[in-house]
């Protein structure tokens, strides 16, 4: 990927990883409050709720928090993330297209034309 990206572009990657942070994080939370209902309606205790969240803390939430507070490569993340439609390509910034590109190539099957 580029060595040094320019700030503004920075500025937008790290926007774009924090949508898709959000999204992801929103997502698992949803699993999670499946987990809620349940107990209110009585049909698991607080003890197993509890177990849930805590299997949801050491699981889901852990790997999302690290994916997107520790990755050192944003376009990397980035693009990940719209091939994982957390993020929606029509997002990016067209002057912020080109510093993802090779990041895209990597994801591309051989038989894809280029998107």
């Amino acid at each position: 990927m580029h060595d040094e990206l320019p700030k503004p572009v920075k500025a937008v990657l790290r926007e774009l990883a924090g949508k898709a942070h959000q999204k992801a994080l929103t997502a698992a939370l949803g699993e999670l409050d499946a987990d809620f209902v349940a107990w209110r309606n009585g049909e698991i205790s607080a003890f197993e709720l509890a177990h849930r969240i805590h299997l949801f803390h050491q699981g889901p939430d852990r790997q999302i928090h690290l994916r997107y507070t520790r990755s050192v490569d944003m376009e990397f993340l980035v693009v990940q993330s719209v091939r994982e439609g957390l993020i929606d390509r029509s997002e990016i910034p067209a002057d912020v297209m080109p510093y993802l590109e090779s990041a895209f190539a990597l994801f591309r099957d051989p038989g894809d034309p280029a998107e």
